[in-house]
């Protein structure tokens, strides 16, 4: 049976109870339809995990004390940005949830050009990202939560990058010749940067390249734009991380 498994912003202790509340304790009460004494898993984003069980649930909160704590990691060892163009609410829901389940560090949500929102619509939508976030790594088993940074506009993002310590920077872009050329050092820490719906703009993927990012493609189709973040970070995974052969 599955164990459910909570995120909790808070510190957390061995024999320490903690208490739920809001849609999270809805959640548990209405529709795990939880009951005392069920086994759960606590996590607080920052490192490992904890067995844990309910104490009880009442119409306001859920009660749940932790067990047994386990030190376990399951992040992945390559750090990779994301710095994803900003897609419409449901396709932006998706290509969330995926780049979290596929390992990414830090995702930076980008203005473009091709923005397919309007900015006004914009307003509110950064706390149901984080929202997301926190559901995709309570299902994937992750044990710290991926940085979610605030909207950035596209040459404040790349601007950002260049002056971090990254590897690899990437720009996913249609028509770039594919490099199969492994880098002479395995990089630990890659930048990749994708556009909305309708792609980057010409002054955008010539500011990138001005900016030592490399415009990369997988082949000849056209990936939606949901897509295209699972495809490229599990490309990444094969290549550089958790997926390549020397981990299998």
């Amino acid at each position: 049976m599955h164990t459910p498994r909570i995120y909790i912003d808070t510190d957390l202790a061995v024999n320490a109870t903690e208490l739920i509340e809001g849609a999270k304790h809805h959640h548990l009460r209405n529709v795990l339809r939880l009951k005392a004494a069920d086994a759960v898993i606590l996590f607080n984003g920052r490192g490992g995990e904890y067995t844990a069980a309910v104490k009880a649930i009442t119409k306001q909160e859920t009660q749940i004390t932790a067990l047994t704590y386990h030190p376990i990691n399951r992040e992945a060892p390559l750090h990779t940005c994301l710095l994803q163009g900003i897609l419409k609410r449901d396709a932006m829901i998706n290509a969330l949830q995926r780049a979290t389940e596929l390992g990414v560090s830090k995702i930076i949500p980008v203005q473009t050009q091709h923005l397919s929102e309007k900015r006004a619509q914009l307003a509110g939508r950064w706390d149901a990202w984080r929202a997301v976030i926190e559901q995709s790594s309570e299902q994937c088993g992750r044990t710290q939560l991926p940085e979610l940074a605030p909207l950035t506009l596209f040459t404040e993002a790349i601007s950002m990058v260049r002056n971090a310590d990254f590897d690899l920077q990437l720009l996913a872009h249609l028509g770039a010749t594919e490099s199969r050329t492994p880098p002479a050092t395995p990089p630990r820490r890659i930048a990749i940067a994708i556009g909305p719906e309708g792609g980057f703009s010409n002054a955008e993927v010539e500011f990138a390249e001005a900016n030592s990012f490399h415009a990369y493609t997988l082949g000849a189709r056209i990936l939606r734009a949901e897509t295209a973040p699972a495809a490229l970070l599990a490309h990444l995974q094969t290549r550089f991380g958790e997926f390549s052969e020397e981990n299998l």
